[in-house]
């Protein structure tokens, strides 16, 4: 076979058909065509849907969160085990204690001493650094 025959015969080749995602309908939103977004029909389904979005909570932009590398691990472990997300679990921690008064303040106190610590420990981090200038410049 010649290499235009190769040319030829890849264009000839089976295509398999986009697979069907279980979480929409039959008619997925984004093989909507123009002419198909003009019914009646579809319209009503497009506002349906994002009447439907609109009902869930805002989510916000991620943030980065700084964690002690064995509580990682742990959170890691829990939230692989149960099939969750570590912002899901944060968010369901603060709406459980947020109305228990006396689990907020024991919550709220365990972060002000880890505050503590780590500002403790990021002082440090600085005196070394300053120090290592220091002896590196004298030699």
């Amino acid at each position: 076979m010649s290499i235009l025959d190769d040319i030829r015969n890849r264009n000839a080749q089976p295509t398999v058909e986009p697979r069907a995602d279980i979480l929409q309908d039959p008619t997925p939103v984004t093989n909507i065509t123009t002419s198909q977004v003009e019914q009646p029909g579809e319209v009503s389904e497009l506002k349906r849907l994002e009447e439907l979005l609109a009902s869930f909570p805002e989510i916000a932009a991620r943030i980065p969160v700084r964690l002690e590398t064995p509580i990682k691990d742990e959170l890691d472990e829990l939230c692989n085990r149960e099939k969750i997300t570590i912002e899901t679990l944060l968010e369901a921690f603060y709406v459980t204690c947020k109305d228990k008064d006396s689990t907020m303040r024991q919550v709220v106190k365990e972060a002000k001493k880890r505050l503590k610590s780590r500002k403790e420990a990021g002082n440090i981090r600085s005196s070394l650094t300053k120090l290592n200038n220091l002896t590196t410049r004298k030699k």
